[in-house]
């Protein structure tokens, strides 16, 4: 076996409800999470000299034991008493600090192909352990296309549901820092009602109506914590005839459009001159594990 290589998928959260804080400090979620065919690749070569080493196509991107790629190679030897050398070659196309999830999708991609390159035959169960170890969001890609996520989004309920059209992505070159926008919503006075998730599952069918129930607790935040993110924001909502909603904790939007619709948004965003990268993708299928 002389590589292996896998797709490393975005997510976009469709819904996203802050249920409270936590006495470890860190905030409940309840969220529906969708894997979508934006992504990344991943190729792993042994290496005979032992060392486990990652490389990336972007330099911006920390190739060390900062990266979750890396640190979840680390969890999943020490777990299997693995000592074997790699080469990690990264080919990134998810925007860092997106909400896209970028970061846990890399380490989930990771402890699969290195469970198939070790030999180790884990369970989905027993990485997804290793996963949570990680990174709050790393179980929800190893655990189906569309979930519910819940905790500190290490609890997934995966669901199938066949979500209908596709996804218009809308990545300005903008970090949003997950930390500093939690704090931003702590200190938000009125936390508006949202429509419940049994509800927002009813009209998964109709991406025009889905669209309409769909909803992020975390945007007023992330937009008070970035004031250029909220320009951006009524700018791309003043251009398009249809909802636009944040992904995470940000800097990413998305719409669900009809494919006709997606086109034609795609082309009003890009005529406006809007400096954001604009990608039309669709929703991961729902069926198999959703990163091979």
């Amino acid at each position: 076996m002389a590589s292996l290589t896998r797709l490393s998928p975005a997510k976009i959260n469709l819904t996203l409800r802050v249920t409270g804080l936590r006495p470890d400090g860190f905030h409940e979620i309840e969220s529906l999470v969708a894997l979508v065919t934006l992504h990344d690749s991943i190729t792993v070569v042994r290496r005979a000299d032992g060392k486990q080493v990652l490389q990336c196509d972007d330099p911006r991107l920390p190739c060390d034991e900062r990266n979750l790629a890396l640190r979840a190679a680390a969890e999943l030897a020490k777990e299997c008493g693995v000592t074997g050398g790699f080469e990690l070659v990264l080919q990134k196309r998810i925007p860092m600090g997106a909400g896209l999830g970028g970061g846990s999708s890399n380490a989930a991609t990771t402890l699969l192909l290195l469970d198939e390159l070790w030999g180790l035959h884990l369970s989905r169960e027993r990485l997804t352990q290793i996963g949570a170890r990680v990174g709050s969001d790393v179980p929800l890609f190893l655990n189906g296309a569309v979930s519910i996520i819940r905790g500190r989004g290490e609890e997934v309920e995966p669901v199938e549901v066949p979500l209908a059209g596709c996804v218009l992505l809308l990545m300005p070159d903008l970090h949003s820092a997950t930390a500093d926008v939690y704090r931003a919503w702590d200190s938000l006075a009125v936390h508006p009602p949202r429509t419940e998730l049994s509800e927002v599952l009813t009209r998964v069918h109709q991406p025009a109506e889905f669209s309409r129930v769909l909803f992020n607790d975390l945007e007023d935040a992330a937009l008070q914590v970035q004031p250029e993110l909220g320009r951006l924001a009524g700018e791309l909502r003043r251009i398009l005839a249809c909802p636009v909603h944040m992904t995470g904790s940000g800097a990413a939007f998305f719409c669900v459009l009809e494919r006709t619709e997606a086109r034609k948004a795609a082309d009003d965003i890009r005529a406006a001159g809007l400096a954001v990268r604009v990608e039309q993708v669709d929703f991961v299928a729902s069926k198999g594990r959703a990163t091979q």
